[in-house]
């Protein structure tokens, strides 16, 4: 079974600062990031399952997981999901040092 992908408005306006902030130093690089985090997310989709619990699990009624995806230089970043009937929810998308998500920052809708 195929799931559905939908990327709340918490994990766009965190993909578009990380965006923004690669671009300000590197504009092939924030593309090329762009590209890794679509090819993630879009992976996901196959079987969701298969990925590890986020840091941020027990702090939730729904099982989080987390994604990892690298830059070239080697960056590792997470995206943070959660598994909702039939679709993928992708809540936030962190980048390299960021603290483990807080309960108020993980919206389901």
């Amino acid at each position: 079974m195929r799931f559905s992908l939908r990327i709340l408005p918490r994990a766009e306006n965190d993909a578009q600062h990380i965006f923004d902030y690669i671009a300000n130093r590197s504009p092939e690089g924030a593309l090329r990031w762009w590209d890794a985090l679509q090819q993630a997310a879009w992976k996901i989709t196959e079987n969701p399952q298969g990925y590890g619990y986020a840091p941020e699990n027990s702090l939730s009624h729904f099982d989080l997981r987390q994604f990892l995806f690298k830059t070239r230089r080697g960056r590792t970043y997470r995206g943070v999901f959660a598994i909702v009937n039939d679709q993928i929810r992708i809540l936030r998308i962190r980048g390299p040092g960021q603290a483990p998500l807080d309960e108020d920052e993980m919206p389901l809708e």
